[in-house]
């Protein structure tokens, strides 16, 4: 997808009939990286070379983990990234 001011984005195309033909749906956070609003133009075109990725670098901010304890990997990344197919 393109948007404004020369900012694009990768996204997963999912068909929906209740959509009408010459419009799209996506989310706030499509939206926001795209800086568009609602009912803003925007080009959708296939992507085919996009390559899966292999390994990711997550890391959490200070304030979201106070009083987590434990195996924050085991907990909460892995049964999310295991053996599904998410963006990043």
């Amino acid at each position: 997808l393109k948007g404004k001011k020369r900012k694009d984005t990768v996204c997963i195309v999912l068909a929906d009939d209740s959509c009408e033909e010459a419009k799209i749906r996506m989310n706030k956070v499509v939206r926001k990286n795209l800086r568009v609003r609602l009912g803003d133009v925007v080009v959708v075109q296939p992507c085919p070379d996009v390559k899966y990725g292999k390994r990711i670098h997550v890391l959490p901010i200070d304030d979201t983990i106070e009083g987590v304890t434990g195996n924050l990997f085991e907990t909460f990344l892995k049964p999310y990234f295991l053996e599904a197919y998410r963006p990043v």
